[in-house]
């Protein structure tokens, strides 16, 4: 399957991803389909916690200073 290609989902998993999203758990629902795959692999020992946090670890971030991060959050309120 490549990127961007469409899942057909049943009105009651649609349902779940909508209210998952309404009520902040997930911020869409890619990510949310995203987070269940993830949780599937892990629970079928395809992933491991260890090696999941490692992949954490070494994804690069954003440095933000405190003045920008006070700025960032002024925004969204």
């Amino acid at each position: 399957m490549k990127a961007g290609t469409a899942i057909k989902l049943e009105k009651a998993e649609e349902d779940v991803l909508e209210k998952m999203v309404k009520v902040g758990l997930f911020p869409s629902k890619d990510e949310a389909v995203r987070a269940a795959i993830i949780k599937y692999a892990t629970d079928l020992g395809i992933f491991s916690p260890e090696m999941l946090w490692g992949r954490i670890l070494r994804h690069k971030r954003r440095k933000v200073t405190p003045d920008q991060l006070k700025k960032d959050l002024e925004a969204i309120e």
